[in-house]
């Protein structure tokens, strides 16, 4: 029985936890089968417009689902986001083994149908946890939530690396039905009417807000760094000798050792400052990137783990900085905070892949990865040596940077 009760602030928690997990794990299982998808048949260029195909997608249809959501409430945009999900599996099932043109069109427009239902799951979730809890509980449950990512992004390379090799390629696929029927339960079921979700300030405000800039860039090069090496590092692997189990579990790995590193990284961010941090974590990337293009196996495997882990240092310090954004506007403007670092963060998955794939198409991938080195070594050294900002005029105390 559909429920028309409100819905509870841990059924949200719990709903918005699962979409987020599904739509990554769906993301990150395309990685390990780029080697074997025929309509790639090598190409770093046909690898990059897949997954920029799906942060074009989410970057286009966040705001049309945020103002959906504004006009109808949550429920609504979360249970459409299950057609744009069901239809990503399907196509992707569909044309797995096509090649050419054709093959690579579908598969585009699959990744494109799951970007869609990513910004139906971000925007809407990120409303429907603002409706059901206080203010002074939305910014560690939101956190919390966002939190599954990195789960989904750990387990998707992983697991369908292996199932690809062990029953084919078609195989993680099913898998992935199975997840998306469980979110669908949990959405019919869990998702009732809410109340309206509080206002919050628009997000051009909030963007004028205490180091607004710093955590936009903080997080567009954060998911750069990440998505930079996804459209390349699993061709490259391939002829270095590894299967589709073998990217899968670098890849999972390399999602492992960022996660552990991430809560240390925040746990010295008050201390040492949100830009020093991330400038540690920009100059650990550009030695993985080093690495990445070198044509040894264990050399390249060892890049691919140290780039996780400057990704992650990059972008820890952005959930103190999100923290401080949303509280400078009372009440504190969660929503819009959150809105404005998943634009950040959608904007550097679009931009790195094709800018990643076109480069090595061109001159290689040990020369793109060489210059990926060489942007976040400079990136790195600016990091470095900017000025912290000037105290506010009030004499509040501010965080460093």
């Amino acid at each position: 029985m559909i429920s028309r009760g409100p819905t509870r602030p841990r059924a949200a928690v719990a709903v918005v936890t699962l979409a987020l997990v599904v739509d990554m794990f769906l993301y990150g299982s395309l990685v390990p089968l780029l080697p074997v998808l025929p309509a790639v048949a090598g190409s770093t260029g046909a690898a990059g417009l897949l997954f920029a195909a799906y942060a074009v997608a989410m970057l286009v249809a966040t705001p049309v689902v945020g103002r959906w959501v504004d006009r109808s409430g949550p429920r609504a945009p979360l249970l459409a986001g299950l057609i744009a999900l069901a239809a990503a599996t399907v196509l992707f099932a569909a044309v797995v083994d096509v090649p050419g043109t054709v093959g690579l069109a579908v598969l585009s427009l699959a990744r494109a149908a799951q970007g869609v239902a990513a910004a139906a799951s971000w925007s809407a979730g990120l409303a429907l946890i603002a409706s059901t809890h206080p203010p002074e509980r939305r910014g560690t449950v939101m956190g919390l939530a966002l939190s599954a990512i990195g789960f989904g992004v750990l387990l998707g390379p992983a697991v369908s690396g292996f199932l690809a090799d062990a029953f084919g390629p078609r195989a993680p696929f099913l898998l992935v039905a199975a997840l998306a029927a469980a979110d669908a339960v949990a959405r019919i079921l869990w998702v009732g009417p809410t109340a309206d979700a509080p206002a919050s300030a628009p997000l051009r405000v909030v963007a004028r807000g205490p180091r607004a800039g710093l955590l936009i860039g903080l997080t567009a090069l954060g998911a750069a760094a990440i998505a930079f090496a996804e459209p390349v590092l699993p061709l490259h692997l391939s002829a270095l000798g590894l299967g589709a189990t073998g990217i899968g579990l670098v890849f999972g790995a390399s999602a492992l050792l960022g996660g552990l590193a991430a809560p240390l990284a925040g746990m010295v961010t008050d201390r040492l400052g949100a830009a020093r941090v991330a400038a540690l974590g920009t100059l650990v990337a550009a030695a993985g990137f080093v690495l990445c293009g070198l044509p040894v196996a264990g050399a390249s495997i060892a890049g691919v783990l140290v780039v996780g882990v400057g990704a992650q240092l990059v972008l820890a310090p952005t959930l103190v900085l999100i923290g401080a954004l949303a509280e400078h506007i009372q009440p504190p403007a969660y929503g819009a905070a959150y809105a404005l670092y998943n634009l950040a963060y959608t904007a550097g998955l679009a931009v790195a892949p094709l800018a990643a794939g076109t480069a090595a198409a061109l001159a290689g991938v040990g020369a793109t990865t060489i210059a990926a080195a060489a942007v976040a070594t400079l990136t790195g050294t600016w990091l470095l040596l900017r000025r912290a900002p000037a105290p506010s005029p009030q004499g509040a105390e501010r965080p460093r940077e």
